[in-house]
């Protein structure tokens, strides 16, 4: 999956290149190469995500190139890990602008650190392709320069949480989300479905960015929980 994202972002990015001349002169474009710059959570809470991710955007380039890359400049790709941190997001996303001179941007980190950075990218002005953190912030209002590609998160929970009422019917629910846009988005997710296949919620928390101790999966048990839904990880069914 995060390789045919990764093809999308890659085409979206192709059609700034390919829909007028790109020249040398213009920033990350040379005669035989264009920049194109990346930050993700490679360690942290969530390094699993950021690390398919890149890894997903890897294959994509290395098919690209293998292809003749795009007009016939190969791509380089700069990637920096931001610990999903966001102040590091930002730091990482300036030096790839400006030190790097990526000509455009794909992936940023997560939901909560692509919000924060919006200022730095609508002001560079350069393709940004997020193809990571789908959230509804990022696209609304509309801007020029960002692109966001997969399914957003409201409509990816909405379809899972029916999945999973449909397999276990007349199961307890239990949700709990992290404390920031992300959880937020997820939490809208989960509501739209309660009142119908999610009707039996009988116990709701959220916890802070970067908790390791989540005692609260007991409570949850406790309260006779079989479907739960942790934001930032996997539903699960308790035993």
């Amino acid at each position: 999956m995060m390789k045919y994202l990764a093809t999308a972002s890659l085409l979206l990015a192709g059609v700034h290149l390919s829909t007028g001349p790109a020249l040398a002169a213009d920033q990350g474009i040379t005669d035989t190469e264009i920049v194109i710059g990346d930050v993700e959570p490679l360690t942290g809470p969530p390094a699993l995500l950021g690390v398919a991710a890149s890894i997903g955007h890897k294959i994509a380039i290395a098919e690209t190139n293998n292809a003749g890359g795009i007009n016939g400049r190969k791509i380089k790709y700069v990637l920096e890990d931001d610990g999903y941190v966001t102040a590091r997001t930002i730091q990482g996303v300036k030096k790839v602008i400006d030190v790097d001179k990526a000509f455009a941007m794909l992936g940023i980190s997560g939901s909560g650190q692509s919000i924060a950075v919006m200022p730095v990218l609508e002001k560079a002005g350069i393709p940004t392709v997020i193809d990571v953190a789908p959230v509804k912030f990022l696209w609304e209002p509309p801007r020029k320069n960002v692109f966001v590609v997969g399914q957003s998160y409201e409509d990816g929970i909405i379809h899972l949480v029916n999945y999973l009422a449909d397999k276990n019917p007349g199961k307890k629910w239990g949700l709990i989300t992290q404390d920031d846009d992300y959880g937020i988005t997820v939490r809208d997710g989960f509501d739209t479905v309660v009142g119908a296949p999610a009707s039996n919620v009988v116990y709701s928390g959220n916890y802070k960015k970067g908790q390791q101790d989540f005692v609260r999966y007991a409570a949850a048990q406790e309260s006779g929980v079989r479907c739960f839904w942790r934001a930032a990880s996997l539903a699960r069914i308790l035993p």
